[in-house]
């Protein structure tokens, strides 16, 4: 077998606790003796929202904690790895951008890196790598890392009192795993035995979104910690990172990521979460498949759940010619995972399966 026949299984982080009281694993694993500095980079929402949890080394005097409130760009990192030059450690508290802003310093300073999720939108805090941003919010592609968190740290008390939309959008993202790894699986002949377990990691989550998130978004909403809550949290962050980890290529990305990424080109957009931008294109990667019975259940099953289920939900005119030939485009670029899809895909495949959506009953 050759080596680009071959697969890297990465399965996530070292070590993952998820319960009430998890972020005091900080001071059993880096007591804080051991340190002479902390470099902290949080949102300022994520940080006040945290505080009543974090433990006593967040306030030693030789730490930095420096508040985030940009993308994941290179301007933003680049910053912080100056902050960090003398730190033993990167803690990332907040969602996705904050934590793969800290991963990526993280990666340049060579420091171990904990997660403290604070809300449950995407796998951030478990997958050893970072999107990249431009400084306006667009898209620019993703890097990979050699070593994943050292320690991810979930509170459930403190996702259960984020603001809903960040689950829905979770729910949203973590769907399409199963959705975009089945297209990529499905095109190979022989798949490794890992990719196969990822695979039916993905259909196990897919479950678990599609059955306990009807009761987990009431839950959140009502900042309640229940059984169904902490499934779907484990489900988003652990399970989502899980599927990618365990099938590198043949889990990762396909059509449902390319319309989000096609999306953050449509002014107004930026306004909406990662995962919902996802979740709408599940919808148009079903219909490109031409899955009619698939797109019509998750259609249902994502309106149930409050996720946008057509462009005006995303704050886009459908009849915007300008705006959806930038949208068509940027999601078509060569390098976008849409062409793993079977068949050639163009503008106008594309633009049938978004009329195809639009065109389904709201009701």
């Amino acid at each position: 077998m050759n080596e680009s026949d071959g697969i890297r299984v990465q399965p996530g982080a070292a070590n993952y606790f998820s319960y009430e009281g998890a972020l005091g694993e900080i001071e059993r694993f880096f007591p804080a003796e051991r340190l002479g500095q902390v470099l902290w980079i949080g949102g300022r929402r994520a940080l006040e929202a945290a505080a009543p949890y974090l433990p006593a080394l967040y306030q030693d005097s030789r730490s930095r904690r420096k508040v985030f409130a940009g993308h994941c760009s290179e301007r933003e990192v680049a910053a912080y790895v100056e902050e960090g030059r003398q730190a033993d450690l990167v803690i990332g508290v907040g969602g996705g951008s904050v934590l793969d802003t800290a991963k990526a310093v993280a990666h340049r300073l060579q420091r171990p890196f904990v997660a403290v999720p604070t809300i449950a939108a995407t796998c951030a805090a478990w997958t050893p790598l970072s999107v990249w941003y431009d400084d306006d919010g667009r898209a620019l592609g993703y890097e990979l890392f050699p070593l994943a968190s050292q320690l991810v740290l979930v509170e459930p008390r403190l996702l259960a009192a984020a603001p809903p939309d960040y689950l829905r959008a979770g729910i949203g993202d973590t769907l399409a795993k199963w959705y975009e790894a089945r297209v990529l699986c499905d095109a190979e002949s022989v798949l490794p035995l890992t990719a196969s377990i990822g695979l039916s990691v993905a259909a196990q989550i897919r479950d678990v979104l599609l059955v306990d998130g009807a009761s987990a978004v009431p839950a959140n909403t009502d900042g309640l910690v229940t059984p169904a809550l902490v499934r779907v949290i484990d489900a988003v962050i652990a399970g989502g990172g899980l599927v990618g980890g365990l099938g590198e290529r043949f889990t990762r990305l396909a059509a449902a990521h390319s319309v989000h990424n096609g999306l953050t080109v449509v002014a107004g957009t930026e306004r909406f979460l990662h995962g919902a931008k996802v979740a709408y294109g599940i919808l148009v990667q079903l219909a490109l498949e031409k899955r009619q019975g698939e797109l019509l259940n998750l259609y249902g099953a994502l309106g149930a759940l409050g996720l946008p289920r057509r462009l005006s939900d995303l704050g886009v005119d459908p009849h915007d010619e300008n705006g959806i030939a930038a949208f068509v485009a940027h999601t078509l670029r060569a390098q976008e995972s849409i062409h793993f899809l079977p068949g050639a895909v163009d503008a106008e495949r594309l633009r049938a399966a978004l009329f195809t959506v639009e065109s389904l009953s709201p009701g």
